[in-house]
């Protein structure tokens, strides 16, 4: 649970901030005056992942508080009720992400939601491009001033070698005339393999030409900012397209993730567990591995406990499958207490030492719950034999899987020793 500290004199406010903040989850510590912030601030050790600081304290009614809170390193957003501009010069050089008029509850809101997206930020990378050094301090002190990851290109040749390495990369900041390759040239052959729900592209350039503006966004960008911006445009530009890119991605997940234990669906496994057979069966001399998986006496479960022991059997599978199953894979839950999973690049001993481990750590496995200590075990089927589909792969591994139940249970059985 993270700390926000709020400082702030106003009961309203401070009513609101903590019923909204408390929601997502993270601890609110309140002082209502400047000695209070001190005294929060030494008790916790500055440890605050983000601090709502009221500018017009009783005991601080010129902003003091923000240039206390600056020397802990701390993100700030500023309430205030006079407008920003009056304080944006002051404040330039400080720790501060955003500025919030206080009108009313849309500004509490925006408060919350800047503070939801500070919490996010450091799971999120960026790439700035830009032959301008001086530029690139300016944009790499913001970015991590916002806590996020940032990466740093001088050219777009450069920038592309540093995508290819680092996936996990979702915005990239480039400028347009750069040496090697300008920021358009990058902006193409981003969208060759990018599109713009899975990265997307700010273009910050010097040229106020709208026709560049206009090839840019023609060509794949997302959006187009003039290097004269201030802190507050950059900012709100760079969330707006972060909050689009989640949006994206709460989509997908709703159509392809099961609601139950957040793992991919069976549709999802059909569609990308497609794409994975086609390039293992084009480079021939990749290993592909079909496993399905079944919870032992599941109904017995249901009809002892309840539906309730029974969802939480359910969620305990893809918690205990994530600690052995690793990279070069896609798991997914078929159905009721079905789970399926794809492996690639793997050999057949590893495959046998993987599944056997699996098995084992159910079979050890014991849930506490509110109704009795749950422990169950599972029976797996694979399949190793490359077929001509994934779909006769798929009922391989379900063939095997049938007659590990009918032998016993909580065993594995194998496809190709089955029939060879």
């Amino acid at each position: 649970m993270d700390n926000i500290l709020i400082v702030e004199d106003s009961k309203s406010i401070i009513k609101s901030l903590q019923s909204n903040i408390d929601e997502l989850g993270h601890n609110c510590i309140v002082a209502k005056s400047y000695k209070e912030c001190a005294e929060k601030l030494l008790e916790f050790k500055g440890n605050f992942k983000v601090a709502l600081l009221d500018l017009g304290l009783p005991d601080a009614p010129n902003g003091e508080v923000v240039d206390f809170v600056t020397k802990f390193n701390i993100p700030s957003i500023v309430l205030t009720g006079s407008k920003i501009e009056e304080h944006e010069e002051r404040f330039r050089n400080k720790n501060i992400v955003d500025y919030v008029i206080k009108e009313g509850n849309f500004s509490i809101r925006y408060a919350v939601s800047l503070v939801k997206r500070i919490i996010s930020n450091d799971k999120i990378d960026i790439l700035v491009v830009d032959d301008s050094k001086s530029f690139l301090l300016k944009v790499d002190e913001l970015l991590k001033r916002y806590k996020l990851n940032t990466h740093i290109a001088y050219n777009g040749e450069e920038a592309l070698s540093i995508l290819e390495a680092n996936p996990n990369i979702k915005l990239v900041l480039t400028d347009y005339y750069m040496p090697k390759m300008d920021g358009l040239e990058l902006t193409k052959k981003i969208r060759k393999k990018y599109n713009k729900d899975e990265l997307a592209i700010i273009v910050t350039s010097s040229d106020s030409n709208n026709k560049v503006a206009s090839k840019f966004l023609k060509y794949g960008a997302n959006d187009y900012i003039y290097k004269t911006f201030t802190t507050e445009e950059f900012y709100t530009r760079l969330n707006s397209n972060l909050e689009i890119l989640e949006l994206f991605k709460d989509v997908k997940d709703k159509a392809n993730k099961d609601y139950l234990t957040s793992m991919y669906n069976r549709r999802y496994l059909f569609d990308y567990g497609e794409e994975l057979f086609q390039r293992v069966k084009h480079k021939k001399n990749d290993s592909f591995c079909v496993a399905i998986i079944d919870i032992d006496k599941f109904k017995y479960i249901n009809d002892t406990w309840g539906h309730d022991v029974g969802d939480i059997a359910i969620k305990e599978v893809p918690l205990i499958l994530s600690k052995y199953v690793g990279d070069n894979s896609l798991m997914a839950r078929l159905g009721g207490e079905e789970f399926c999973i794809l492996l690639k690049d793997r050999e057949k001993e590893e495959i046998k030492k993987l599944f056997e481990e699996v098995k084992c750590a159910f079979e050890n496995n014991i849930i506490k719950t509110k109704k009795c200590d749950l422990s169950f075990t599972v029976s797996i089927g694979v399949c190793t034999i490359l077929e001509d589909s994934l779909t006769k792969m798929i009922n391989h591994a379900d063939d095997a899987l049938y007659k590990a139940k009918k032998t016993g249970r909580n065993k594995v059985v194998y496809y190709e020793s089955w029939f060879t």
